[in-house]
């Protein structure tokens, strides 16, 4: 992924900004970590505005492709190439920063479509439907 560096920097940024914070507890140097907990907060800002610069575009690409799935029900194997298709155009493995979850449900909740899931009787992989779209949020 492109932006898989940035990532891995925002969720160091954010490992340092709780270290910090627990710091805190046992240092008297409040003031300094505070000033250094800011210095972080700032740079974690940039690569965020980085990471997400062109998700607007990205999102009309993907919302095209999404369209064509409405009310088709999605098995196992075409989650996992929707998943696959979506972190490709947007370049990233996580639908937000600094967060860990990169599973298809974090996306669809991201770009705000609305679906259901329906459990398959004969797999444990339950079948998606997508069923529309809420204003995309960036």
């Amino acid at each position: 992924m492109k932006s898989s560096a940035i990532e891995k920097r925002i969720v160091k940024i954010d490992q340092a900004v709780q270290a910090m914070n627990i710091a805190k507890k046992y240092l008297t140097n409040h003031d300094e970590i505070k000033a250094v907990v800011l210095e972080l907060n700032r740079e974690r800002q940039l690569l965020v505005n980085d990471l997400y610069r062109d998700d607007k575009q990205n999102y009309t690409t993907v919302r095209e492709h999404l369209e064509t799935l409405i009310d088709k029900p999605l098995d196992a194997t075409m989650q996992k190439e929707l998943l696959e298709y979506i972190k490709e155009v947007f370049g990233r493995q996580a639908a937000t920063d600094g967060k860990t979850a990169t599973g298809l449900n974090a996306w669809l909740k991201k770009l705000n479509v609305t679906c259901e899931w329906k459990t398959t009787p004969d797999s444990d992989w339950a079948t998606l439907v997508l069923t529309g779209f809420k204003p995309f949020q960036h």
